[in-house]
């Protein structure tokens, strides 16, 4: 049965052109007034030292942090090979820049997983000690609708979920009659990360981080070897649960997957803006690719979506899952929206950022 038609507006084609650019020269202005403005460009001007980093930002996939990189507002000339780059023995690989008031970590993890990730945030706090938020940032499988979510939300393809709790869905005990999961849901911890997402779920809040996303994804919009990525993605499908994919990585209108199985469709165009949902991430080794499977879980642990590094991280350093939805962990998933998810879950990113303060000092 086909659901409900809508249309998806890219945030650059809204009739708002004189609008944007007005608030990106006000925001261009304050950037240039701030503390860190001159050392976003400046080639004397020195390198902040290790321990003068805050904010780590976690990519497990190349294109999630391309969208990340692209978005950073300067990059600090690290030179290869300075004795300061890293700790003696890190592995990992890093790009450093400024976002806003912030001397960010840019994280480029080697694989996906939330024990490849508990390595990777281990060695990154050796070498920068003082890290007080890291940000899990990238692409999810997200859970479309479910009866369990009181607030009666449709999560569409490039939306973005913003973490407030981790759930490890696949650490448990599997026992005659089935699996059974530990209990290992965790909130976020910290009160300057908890009151943080309190302002950001507020009305106020949430319509800055969508000005704050729509002038990122203009960015991004302009970055020529970008943007051609983000076009493929028009078509947002939601199949019946006990539907199964025809064929395995062939997309569903080649396959010739049943269009009666349809619940839902909507045509990605210039009318909507992604939205962010604020929720439970259910976090774990397991790509999802079971309807069935996503929406018993769901059910069960309240979650409203799906990814692989986030309890990794966050059991290391206090963490915020910031993932744009590239499918709906089902059988009929494929890579069709990953650049576009990326490129959304970067500009929320940018934006959390914004509002982002500490009160410890280095």
């Amino acid at each position: 049965m086909m659901g409900e038609k809508s249309r998806l507006v890219e945030p650059w084609e809204d009739g708002k052109d004189q609008e944007y650019r007005d608030r990106k020269k006000r925001k261009s202005v304050e950037f240039k007034n701030s503390p860190q403005s001159k050392s976003s460009t400046a080639q004397d001007s020195p390198e902040p030292a290790r321990s003068e980093f805050g904010v780590a930002i976690f990519c497990a996939l190349t294109l999630e942090a391309d969208a990340v990189d692209a978005l950073l507002d300067g990059h600090w000339n690290q030179r290869k090979g300075h004795p300061d780059e890293k700790a003696p023995n890190d592995p990992n690989s890093y790009t450093t820049g400024i976002i806003g008031l912030h001397n960010v970590v840019l994280v480029h993890m080697p694989q996906m997983g939330k024990v490849s990730a508990a390595f990777v945030a281990a060695f990154c706090l050796s070498s920068f000690p003082n890290i007080k938020l890291a940000l899990v940032v990238g692409i999810c499988g997200a859970i479309p609708s479910t009866s369990q979510d009181t607030a009666g939300r449709n999560i569409y393809l490039g939306d973005v979920i913003v973490s407030d709790g981790v759930v490890e869905y696949d650490f448990g005990t599997e026992l005659p009659e089935g699996f059974t999961r530990k209990a290992t849901s965790y909130g976020s911890t910290t009160t300057e990360i908890r009151s943080l997402l309190a302002k950001l779920k507020g009305r106020r809040g949430r319509k800055e981080l969508a000005e704050g996303m729509e002038d990122s994804l203009q960015t991004l919009h302009n970055t020529p070897d970008l943007v051609e990525k983000y076009m493929d993605a028009v078509n947002d499908e939601v199949y019946d649960s006990t539907y199964r994919h025809i064929e395995d990585r062939i997309p569903c209108e080649r396959c010739g997957c049943d269009e009666r199985f349809i619940r839902r469709h909507r045509i990605r165009t210039a009318e909507t803006a992604p939205a962010v949902h604020f929720g439970l991430m259910a976090s774990g080794d397991t790509v999802m690719r079971s309807a069935e499977m996503r929406d018993r879980i769901a059910s069960r642990d309240k979650v409203i979506g799906f990814e692989m590094e986030g309890s990794g991280v966050g059991n290391t350093i206090p963490c915020v899952i910031i993932k744009g939805a590239c499918d709906y962990a089902d059988s009929h998933k494929n890579k069709i929206w990953q650049p576009y998810a990326a490129a959304t879950a970067a500009a929320c990113a940018k934006a959390f950022l914004q509002h982002w303060r500490v009160t410890s000092s280095f």
